[in-house]
């Protein structure tokens, strides 16, 4: 009888603590979907709010070939949505097509403003006979070119804008060392490239291996041939392990020239 009571006894406190669990799961439940209910409640009442159409648009930068105010009127029919829904990716997108344009920040201002900041893109090449290319190798359309006719000159009829500029900035780098500076470079129906320096030396890179080149060049150019600079014609590292240097002629008498020769030969093998 007592084993049997007892039994009984354990068995309701099981079903007890059963209800118990369930009422606290059950509990938790109804909180949490009342807490959401409220949370989407008050966000759709003050959404709207906060969501304020966008009245301005504020350009910031010092800007000399994009115009502010064609870009403030082209900004608003391009703006979809408010001040929390705009797409601020999208008008970046839009901004940076523009040649002209480097680099684009986009910024909300509370309660209704777009604060846009832009740098502005500068001509790093010229581009054949009349045109000019930026950092990307984007053509850029100026009206006044007397400033800009000491840039480089980028020359081709074979190659891409964009492939010559990333050309020009790899071999502009390389040439760092040597403190030279790129004055034209060409590129050739054979695949080949010549630059010509603002020291009036042309240097002829043929189609390929270019960094070993570089290597070599700057090796002998800050070894012996930078004291020579004004006695240099151009420099033919068309070679697999040297380069060969051609002297001016209307600077050097014969006898100099074949004394050059004799002390400046470049083998690297």
């Amino acid at each position: 009888m007592m084993k049997s009571l007892k039994r009984y006894n354990n068995h309701r406190k099981s079903s007890l603590n059963k209800k118990n669990v369930w009422s606290l799961i059950s509990n938790y439940l109804l909180l949490t979907f009342v807490f959401i209910l409220l949370v989407f409640f008050i966000g759709a009442s003050t959404y709207p709010y906060l969501n304020q159409r966008i009245t301005e648009i504020l350009i910031i930068g010092d800007l000399n070939h994009v115009g502010k105010s064609s870009l403030t009127k082209m900004l608003k029919n391009k703006v979809n949505g408010g001040y929390i829904s705009a797409d601020l990716h999208q008008l970046k997108e839009v901004l940076l097509a523009d040649p002209w344009i480097e680099k684009v920040k986009i910024r909300r201002v509370w309660p209704s403003s777009l604060e846009i900041t832009i740098i502005e893109e500068t001509p790093l090449a010229r581009w054949g006979g009349e045109g000019f290319l930026n950092s990307r190798g984007k053509e850029l359309i100026i009206t006044d070119k007397t400033k800009l006719l000491d840039l480089p000159l980028l020359k081709t009829n074979f190659l891409t804008a964009e492939k010559m500029m990333h050309q020009y900035q790899i071999f502009s780098e390389q040439l760092f060392f040597s403190g030279l500076k790129i004055e034209e470079l060409e590129y050739d129906r054979a695949g080949s490239w010549r630059i010509s320096t603002t020291d009036s030396i042309q240097i002829f890179m043929g189609r390929d291996g270019f960094l070993g080149k570089f290597q070599r060049f700057n090796q002998a150019w800050l070894s012996e041939l930078r004291e020579r600079r004004t006695d240099i014609d151009h420099v033919d590292l068309r070679y697999s392990n040297g380069l060969a240097v051609a002297w001016r002629k209307n600077r050097l008498s014969n006898f100099e020239i074949d004394e050059y020769k004799r002390f400046f030969l470049f083998s690297f093998g």
